[in-house]
């Protein structure tokens, strides 16, 4: 996954069709505020997970994964053993600013079989959503053969990840977030393994100077454990290699790979990153723990 870009995926799992129930239905979570109605197609339950695991408010993190789960869905009109629905996703800002739409995430002409049944759409909350924001995500399911629909509303938070600290003196970003590039996945908990590669990433870098769209940036990395041992000491990543417009927006970062050894934990990960042309930089640092 390259965060760095915009990312949505989207997923479907299914369970058992049972008969159709074209009642009205209103469901409010009052831990989440997830909100659902059904008009002709209803579910059974409606939650959201990360890790397999359920949500217990509305706040996230930035490159978190949320599944929402509509579990048991019932109500829709099958012919030959077959279903259609259509899921609609939006996704939009405070503002009321649209930031994604995707009209049919499952493109299933062919439909799904009638045995299967809970339906899944899951989107990764990375650019162009940004932290420090609050966002509202509709789901719309509809039968492609009939006139059964079902909604859900959910309002999050969408936070920084606390673990990082930085000082700015002139250079800024839209995002940071440390990420485990061998996992795939963002970390939160500031936990990793050994030989785990790991990157801490600033996406969005400005205030620096640019001449003829290039810039020179300087990324210092250094790593040390609770007992003043120096993992790592890399004075300037960069080694002077001048640095497009384009690579800054995809992301600056320092990528870390503590192999497997005797250390004490905690370990303290220091990315500084400066202008050469001007006295902008940015320092940050991270607590880990090494398992």
């Amino acid at each position: 996954m390259k965060l760095g870009k915009s990312t949505f995926l989207v997923g479907v799992i299914f369970g058992v069709i049972t008969s159709c129930n074209f009642s009205k239905s209103a469901s409010k979570d009052l831990i989440t505020g997830l909100t659902t109605k059904g008009d002709g197609l209803s579910a059974e339950s409606v939650y959201v997970t990360i890790n397999n695991e359920k949500v217990s408010d509305n706040a996230f993190y930035y490159g978190q994964n949320i599944i929402t789960n509509f579990e048991n869905m019932d109500g829709f009109v099958v012919e030959n053993n077959t279903y259609y629905p259509k899921i609609q996703v939006v996704l939009v800002s405070k503002k009321g600013d649209t930031i994604m739409y995707e009209p049919d995430l499952l493109k299933a002409d062919a439909g799904f079989d009638a045995t299967l049944k809970t339906l899944t759409g899951n989107m990764i909350l990375a650019r162009p959503i940004y932290s420090g924001k609050d966002y509202t995500m509709y789901y719309t399911i509809t039968d492609k053969k009939g006139t059964g629909t079902f909604s859900s509303e959910l309002k999050f938070d969408l936070l920084h990840d606390p673990l990082i600290k930085v000082e700015k003196k002139g250079l800024d970003f839209k995002e940071g977030y440390l990420m485990s590039l061998s996992k795939n996945n963002i970390i939160t908990n500031g936990k990793i393994a050994f030989d785990e590669k790991i990157l801490m990433d600033f996406q969005d870098l400005s205030g620096y100077k640019s001449t003829n769209g290039e810039v020179s940036l300087g990324l210092k990395i250094r790593v040390v454990d609770a007992a003043d041992t120096v993992i790592l000491n890399m004075e300037d990543a960069f080694n002077g290699r001048p640095i497009s417009e384009d690579e800054i927006k995809a992301g600056v970062g320092a990528q870390l790979v503590i192999n497997k050894g005797r250390l004490k934990n905690p370990v303290n990960f220091h990315v500084t990153i400066w202008d050469k042309n001007s006295d902008a930089k940015l320092h940050a640092e991270t607590e880990l723990t090494v398992e």
